[in-house]
């Protein structure tokens, strides 16, 4: 059976059943009394049962009305229950946050940026991918995460990058080599040295190229391995020094290795921060995003090499590929 009944006819109705009568009623739901009778008269025309026993001095409910009470006050809960929810959706204090970063990035960058995210939105969950830099532009591009974090695309098509940080490339060798006892050292000294080189799929690859190119330098047998955590293992192994950003250093602890800085030129890998413009972004990651351009200003703890970029100096629109 369709019943044409509104919520406003049960707020109504609950009323005049929590107040005894129609004259406080109408002061609760900001009805004239006129109208709450009304309405009333309504829901009793449209159920065909009369809810309420009526005396000069007072209004009880019928059994039908008791019945219907229970029924109403479900209704009102289970919608006002709804709504909110929905607000603090809108609100973003409710939700999922998904997003996309270099390995490096989520195991270093992201921990104490997400530690503060969740203390400030406790109800809303977290989903974090980590991979190579391509892995994270397409995971953006492909609607898969909400935004990602990552070194610059190759191939950016539509999508808006902000470079949030930027950490400096560092020279690591084994406790052996001869470099072990520089404090630091010029990209022209690693001249002819055997090298471990990240694979071609590593956004740091592409970096350290570029600083190898600048400086003009030639190596001896090269290394190549996709994970930081073999590259660690090879240095550490003397098989070859290596250049990393400072942000990978802390993931190679578990081998004994020496770090220095690179100079002559000084090189960064840039981290950028990108997403999706005409992608809909929950409110909770628009606040998240938002803690990450704060990052200059944050107490955030990042390790040495490491710089925040504030924001907006170091935003662009890239829509060329």
């Amino acid at each position: 059976m369709d019943i044409n009944l509104s919520l406003r006819h049960l707020r109504a109705f609950v009323a005049v059943a929590d107040c005894g009568g129609y004259s406080a009623a109408s002061r609760q739901v900001n009805l004239a009394q006129s109208a709450l009778s009304r309405t009333i008269k309504e829901i009793e025309d449209e159920l065909a049962v009369s809810l309420f026993d009526r005396t000069t001095r007072r209004v009880s409910l019928t059994a039908a009305g008791e019945q219907l009470l229970l029924n109403a006050r479900e209704a009102i809960a289970s919608f006002d229950g709804a709504f909110l929810r929905f607000q603090h959706y809108r609100e973003g204090l409710s939700g999922t946050v998904s997003l996309a970063a270099l390995s490096s990035v989520a195991s270093i960058l992201l921990p104490p940026v997400i530690f503060e995210f969740q203390s400030l939105r406790p109800n809303v969950r977290v989903s974090l991918e980590d991979g190579f830099a391509g892995e994270v532009v397409d995971s953006v591009m492909q609607g898969r995460v909400d935004f990602g974090i990552t070194s610059l695309p190759r191939k950016k098509g539509r999508l808006i990058c902000e470079k949030i940080a930027a950490d400096t490339l560092t020279c690591i060798c084994s406790s052996r080599h001869r470099f072990a006892s520089k404090r630091s050292i010029e990209w022209r000294d690693i001249e002819g040295e055997d090298f471990v080189s990240f694979a071609l799929s590593s956004s740091i690859f592409e970096v350290v190229e570029q600083g190898l190119r600048s400086a003009d330098v030639s190596l001896g047998n090269i290394t190549k391995a996709r994970d930081i955590g073999t590259v660690a293992g090879l240095v550490s192994s003397d098989l070859g020094i290596s250049v990393v950003p400072s942000l990978v250093l802390p993931m190679m602890q578990f081998c004994e290795y020496r770090g220095m800085p690179l100079s002559n030129p000084v090189v960064e890998r840039n981290i950028y921060l990108i997403y999706d413009p005409e992608t809909p972004m929950p409110p909770a990651s628009t606040f998240l995003m938002d803690l990450l351009r704060r990052g200059p200003r944050s107490k955030f703890k990042i390790p040495n090499g490491v710089r925040w970029i504030d924001y907006p100096d170091g935003s662009c629109q890239a829509n060329s590929n």
